[in-house]
């Protein structure tokens, strides 16, 4: 249950992912306009200047709004960041994974608790073209997994993608 009893002093996020493949390469990109992260994708307004500023891919993902489920989630992520239109049928689980980071005995920085719904689609064909056309992502591309460890990641996007078993544990 989640009660204050129950969580850690640094708080849960509860957040989807979707992994686009193609190939052996998967979809990543760099943020770009923090603001609009911070407005419509939910990152922490603390954070957001940071991993734009890191020069660190991200998956596409977000967290959960209030009420809404992870897969609702893994939808919008392919609507509203990728500006894909992609069925809910077309998006399939993947994995479940929790991420405990940070001294559940530290006051100075709290553990905090990440659960994470990891799901995987195909694009349409045509989608390669719109990459270059999103305001809010830099260079985002397909980069082929066997190129890309967990630390080419920001925001523990890498230790995602290790979890999955899609990057050698490093």
């Amino acid at each position: 249950m989640f009660n204050p009893q129950n969580v850690p002093p640094g708080g849960v996020c509860l957040s989807s992912f979707v992994l686009v493949r193609k190939g052996g390469s998967i979809l990543v990109g760099k943020m770009a306009r923090p603001e609009v992260w911070i407005e419509r994708f939910f990152v922490g307004e603390n954070f957001a200047p940071e991993y734009a500023g890191s020069n660190k891919y991200l998956l596409p993902a977000r967290h959960l709004a209030w009420y809404e489920s992870p897969l609702a989630a893994a939808a919008d992520i392919l609507q509203e960041q990728l500006k894909s239109r992609t069925t809910k049928k077309s998006i399939k689980l993947l994995d479940v994974q929790s991420h405990l980071r940070g001294d559940p005995n530290s006051k100075e920085q709290p553990a905090h608790w990440d659960i994470c719904f990891v799901y995987e689609t195909k694009l349409p064909a045509n989608f390669a073209g719109q990459l270059k056309q999103l305001p809010w992502w830099r260079d985002l591309k397909f980069v082929p997994l066997s190129s890309l460890s967990a630390s080419d990641f920001t925001r523990g996007h890498g230790d995602v993608l290790e979890e999955a078993g899609l990057l050698a544990h490093g």
